[in-house]
């Protein structure tokens, strides 16, 4: 292959990549999917492992699901978030700008409405990622133009990776779904 093609190849190609980001916020109004999450201290240590689910239907709706170890939820119905601990039978609101900071942040917005959309850093593995300017060094991995893994550094200097399966867009979502729906013996907290 000639220097030029060559050249020419390789620009299409970062191109192509630093297009994934925006192009998998911008392709859908729902999206549900599975995920792992893992804890990892600064010493490389498993500290924490929950899974669960995630349910996203835009403009300003998700469930943010923990099954295991014990079951937690975080919920946004348009301007209510909620964190809902089921085992300390407890409902909390919290303020929604709380999630600025957060990869739930970014699904709530479509990637070419961002200012500072995340940058294509690397390929490892398989994984094309995507680094945000944040302080928590909050990166986006994709797999095939799918989600696959994000990263970020929480304040204590831990890793958290959390890694998505069965990703499906544009599924459809009941409205209830998104409804906080507490029995009565919960405290809730405002």
């Amino acid at each position: 292959m000639n220097k030029p093609l060559a050249a020419l190849f390789i620009c299409y190609s970062s191109y192509a990549q630093a297009n994934t980001f925006s192009q998998f916020f911008n392709a859908f109004e729902t999206l549900s999917a599975n995920f792992a999450q893992q804890t990892i201290s600064e010493s490389g240590a498993l500290l924490n492992h929950s899974s669960g689910y995630l349910l996203f239907k835009r403009p300003q709706q998700f469930i943010w699901q923990i099954e295991r170890p014990n079951q937690q939820t975080l919920l946004l119905n348009d301007k209510q978030l909620w964190l809902v601990d089921t085992e300390l039978e407890q409902a909390s609101r919290k303020d929604v700008s709380t999630i600025k900071n957060t990869p739930l942040y970014w699904l709530l917005n479509r990637g070419n409405q961002l200012q500072k959309r995340p940058e294509y850093s690397h390929t490892q593995a398989g994984i094309d990622w995507f680094v945000t300017q944040q302080k928590n060094k909050l990166s986006f991995g994709f797999v095939n133009k799918k989600l696959h893994t994000i990263t970020l550094i929480n304040p204590l200097n831990q890793t958290i990776v959390v890694q998505f399966n069965a990703v499906v867009l544009n599924a459809d979502i009941a409205e209830n779904a998104f409804k906080l729906n507490l029995p009565k013996d919960f405290d809730i907290i405002q």
